[in-house]
Order: structure tokens, then sequence, then C-alpha cells
């Protein structure tokens, strides 16, 4: 078998850091081949950095955010930025979402033949991507999914975007995602702290109107012992993430573990399975 190769597609500069850093720290140490393919330059992101003007930092946000992400990807050994050539469409109803440059007014056929040609160059075992509300609903994430989604079954269709080279089937499809009973505690240990959680006040699992029910999660995956290295890559977004983030100061159980929804599988699996490449090794 070629060598195990995990890609992970994701809409801005630090969502790698965020949503898989500790399964992309994991693999690239355990031998396997990782890499991430970014949609967009992350140019509208909220500038927070210490001691950074907004006003002179924003006209030259990609530039930062593509030298942060490189840094990232160092820490993580997941190889050199891959840019899918996008400009960020900014927060859902922003001014952003409407620009004719942005991810989400892509060409669809355009977009995901960028992205088929990423797939067929780095013939993944393993790809991973959102859910189809973007994990919590960002415009670039939902087009994340709805490219990454078209692209792996174009992909593996010789007829389909001819020049993008040969065709390649992923063997294994996962979904990053947060349970809801996740979301659900992490906001009652804020709300019990008396501090605003990211995600909402609601703590009952029932009530949330996003994340996954717990049922849908089949892979739970350990990164405990690579959560410093994930933190290390999420300080490298220095623009983006600052130095009182929740990453840094709320419990480790929070991040210790990175979950999934497995949406295809050509091997035998568990139903629940600890490992992406679980059918794949040896």
């Amino acid at each position: 078998m070629p060598e195990l190769t995990l890609l992970c597609v994701h809409a801005h500069p630090d969502d790698e850091a965020i949503a898989t850093g500790g399964v992309l720290a994991r693999y690239a140490e355990e031998g396997i081949r990782t890499a991430v393919v970014t949609c967009t330059g992350g140019e509208r992101g909220e500038v927070v950095g210490p001691g950074m003007d907004p006003e002179e930092v924003t006209p030259h946000l990609g530039a930062l955010r593509y030298e942060e992400l490189a840094h990232s990807l160092e820490i993580l050994k997941s190889g050199p930025p891959r840019l899918l050539g996008y400009i960020d469409s900014g927060m859902t109803g922003t001014d952003g979402n409407g620009d004719p440059a942005s991810f989400w007014l892509a060409p669809f056929d355009q977009a995901v033949g960028r992205m088929v040609a990423q797939i067929r160059e780095l013939r993944p075992h393993v790809l991973v991507t959102y859910d189809a509300f973007g994990l919590y609903g960002h415009p670039d994430h939902i087009q994340a999914h709805r490219v990454a989604s078209a692209a792996i079954e174009a992909a593996e269709v010789a007829a389909l975007y001819p020049e993008a080279g040969p065709a390649w089937r992923v063997p294994k499809v996962y979904y990053a995602t947060v349970p809801k009973s996740g979301i659900a505690r992490f906001n009652a240990w804020f709300a019990e702290r008396g501090i605003p959680s990211p995600f909402g006040e609601i703590v009952r699992p029932e009530d949330l109107p996003f994340g996954t029910p717990d049922e849908q999660v089949t892979t739970v995956v350990d990164v405990l012992p690579w959560l410093g290295r994930k933190r290390d890559a999420l300080r490298a977004h220095v623009s983006q993430i600052g130095r009182d983030s929740f990453f840094f100061t709320s419990p480790d159980e929070f991040f210790a573990r990175e979950r999934f929804a497995r949406q295809r599988s050509d091997v035998p699996v568990p139903a629940r399975e600890d490992d992406l490449f679980a059918g794949l090794r040896g």
C-alpha cells in the first residue's frame, strides 16, 4: 500500500489547528503523511494580536495569515500551505458575503475542480472536512463542506476534471464535529464562572440548534499527548488568537479528544473507533 496520507480541508488559516491540530500532530508523529488544504486566505479575520493596530494590519492580513499558517503547519509537521485561492467571505450577514472574489460566491465547478486536483495529487487515504453546518455556520465553513464533499465524489471519476490528474477514491471520509453534549458541558463550565461562552448559554444538549447528536459521533481520537503541540500551533496564529483565549485557559479535558462523524469507509471498521486509520494499517 502507498504511504498512508491524511488530508484535512479547512476554510481559513487557524482552522487546521482548532479543529484537527491534535490528529495532524499525532499522525505525523506516527509517520503518516499529513497535509492541509485551506480554502481562503482569512483576509477578513478579526485582528486581536497584542500590540497590533487593526487599521494598520488589516490591509496586509492575508499575507500575515499565510505566514502564520506556514508556522502552524511546520509545528504540526503537515507540509507547506496549500491554498485553494479564494478570499475570506467574512461572518454571516457581513458585506464580505457579497464579494465576487469570496469563497462563498466562487463558481462551484471551478472550486470543485481545484479541490479535485488537490485530492488527486495527494491521494489521501483519510480525508477530513466539516459537517454540513461547518461546525458553527460560517459561510466559508459551509462552502468548504460542500466543495470538499463534491470533490471527493468527482475525484474518483476519471471523466470528470481529467486535467486534474488520475482518478483517486478516498477510502475513508470524516466530518470534524463537536457533539452536542460537549458544547453543553463547555457552556455550563463557563456559566459556572460567570464568563460568556463563545458557543452561547444553552446547557441542555437537546436544546442546541447546532452540534452533532452524540450517537452520530463515530470516532473519538485521543490527542492529549499532542495537546501541547496543538496549542503551539494555535499560538502561531498571533493575529487571530489572543493569549487569554479559551483555547489556553480552559481545562485540557475539553481539547484532549477530537471527534469525527465517519461518512465513508471502504474497509471494515467497528461502529465506534478511536483511530481515523482503523482498517487501513498493516
